[in-house]
């Protein structure tokens, strides 16, 4: 399958253009990200035309991971860390959703997406 946003719209994303080794990764980044959007909409077909906001997730999702610093990946998406030498601890908080390397969907992501999804759907029959 297609993915539901392009290069374009990651560039977009990061407000800068890629280089020649981010465009390769974002390609497979891309079909990646649109996997996870799929799952989540859980619907048996893309909508045709694709929504912008359905396209600003997945680039956003990309760009995320495109951007993230280049330290450890152990490192990488944590939103608190701390260290003390006396007794020798050491803590972090990542970032919910965070994986080291593929994209995720964060809550903001999600509650755009619902509105495009098939989940939830209640049906009614009558019984008599």
């Amino acid at each position: 399958m297609a993915p539901l946003a392009n290069l374009v719209d990651v560039q977009a994303r990061l407000g800068r253009p890629l280089t020649t080794d981010e465009e390769t990764q974002a390609a497979g980044l891309l079909v990646e990200a649109s996997a996870s959007a799929r799952a989540w909409m859980a619907c048996a077909d893309d909508p045709d035309p694709v929504p912008d906001d359905v396209s600003l997730v997945v680039s956003r999702m990309v760009a995320r991971v495109l951007s993230a610093p280049a330290s450890p990946p152990q490192m990488q998406h944590l939103d608190q860390f701390s260290r003390s030498a006396g007794v020798y601890s050491q803590s972090g908080t990542y970032t919910e959703g965070a994986t080291s390397g593929s994209p995720w969907l964060t809550k903001d992501d999600k509650r755009i997406l619902r509105r495009y999804g098939c989940r939830g759907r209640a049906w009614s029959f009558d019984t008599r």
